[in-house]
């Protein structure tokens, strides 16, 4: 069960496509992808996929050794039951490093980059250049600069030949940039941090599970030789 629990939610995570859109959409119009903008636009590498492999790598390995260590309680063999326990160690130890690790690097995430900057300074770009022509990008621009009160891109209203009903004429001389920036910014981290906060209550609950299993197969180990000598007797 422990061992099909992490498989499944290693394949969800694997397979999941909310993270092409953690960044909240900024227009009404489907499908819209050419302003999203997802959290390897950061620079960081895809850490939560790697994790996710290793998920299903763990389940499957458990799985694996859970038979062995059902032949070897069957059969009554202390030299499968050895390995089996062995094996429970050794899955112990990484999915608490796993575990560990993704607990700490929650708080550790770094979304604020130069990357995601040129992504976010590319999409105002194109959307203030692209306004009167493209309806996506108008809807873009427009629903950028009613959330947070600004106007254009780098250079306010100077941005534009006309400048559109969007921008409010006491934010005329407030660029979006930075709000925009920060914006994308926080909503990676928080999907981030939700993915590692999954990953590592997840390692570590196993963890936990599998040391009952090392200590009880230990238990079974002893039982097992006793009674084998008893028997011999």
């Amino acid at each position: 069960m422990l061992g099909c629990a992490l498989l499944s939610v290693g394949v969800w995570l694997i397979m999941d496509d909310s993270g092409r859109h953690v960044a909240q959409r900024m227009t009404v119009m489907e499908p819209n992808e050419e302003y999203q903008i997802i959290y390897s636009d950061t620079g960081e590498k895809d850490l939560t996929s790697i994790l996710s492999v290793v998920l299903v790598v763990f389940g499957i390995l458990i799985i694996i050794v859970t038979s062995i260590g059902c032949c070897g309680v069957v059969r009554g063999n202390t030299c499968l039951l050895g390995t089996f326990a062995l094996c429970l160690f050794i899955l112990l130890i990484a999915l608490l490093a796993v575990g560990a690790w993704a607990f700490v690097k929650k708080d550790n995430v770094n979304t604020f980059t130069d990357e995601l900057r040129n992504r976010t300074d590319t999409n105002l770009d194109k959307g203030v250049r692209m306004y009167d022509t493209e309806e996506q990008s108008k809807q873009f621009m427009d629903s950028v600069q009613k959330r947070f009160k600004c106007c254009g891109s780098h250079n306010g209203s100077a941005d534009y030949k006309i400048v559109p009903q969007s921008c409010e004429k006491e934010n005329y001389n407030k660029s979006c940039s930075s709000d925009y920036f920060l914006f994308v910014g926080n909503e990676i981290r928080a999907f981030l941090q939700k993915r590692f906060t999954i990953i590592a209550g997840l390692s570590i609950g196993v963890a936990v599970c599998v040391a009952f299993g090392f200590v009880f197969t230990l238990i079974m180990c002893c039982f097992v030789r006793k009674t084998t000598r008893i028997l011999v007797s």
